[in-house]
Parts: C-alpha cells; sequence; structure tokens
C-alpha cells in the first residue's frame, strides 16, 4: 500500500501512518491470511544408509507453447 501511495502523495512519517493503519485494518488482515497456507507439520527426511543410495535430479527444460 505504501508504494502505491508515495506516488501520489507524501507526509511527515507517511510509512509509519501507513503500516499503523493496515495493521489495524480488518479488510487488509482477511485478505492477507486468505493467501497463506495453513502451516502443515514438521517431517524429518529419512537419512540413507548408504552414500549414493537415493540420488535426485531436477531437468530444467523449454517447453514450447506453439502446437
Amino acid at each position: 500500500m505504501y508504494q502505491d501511495m508515495k506516488k501520489l502523495y507524501w507526509w511527515p512519517n507517511m510509512k509509519a501512518d501507513i503500516a499503523t493503519y493496515v495493521s489495524k485494518c480488518l479488510t487488509s488482515a482477511k485478505v492477507k491470511l486468505e493467501h497463506q497456507k495453513p502451516s502443515g507439520l514438521l517431517v524429518q527426511p529419512e537419512i540413507p544408509e548408504w552414500k549414493w543410495d537415493n540420488i535426485t535430479m531436477d531437468f530444467d527444460v523449454v517447453v514450447s507453447r506453439v502446437g
């Protein structure tokens, strides 16, 4: 919100005022919660018994959108 407001307006302590307003705004709080994933349980990854027992690869490919 501050980035949008600073293009059009300016006053002393503007950033702090906007932060205070947004922190108390019920609508902003609801919108922020809607875009957050619920936290899950922490899962310990399995540790392989031997070196090279588990290998993972990532492939970076470009897919053409032309049919």
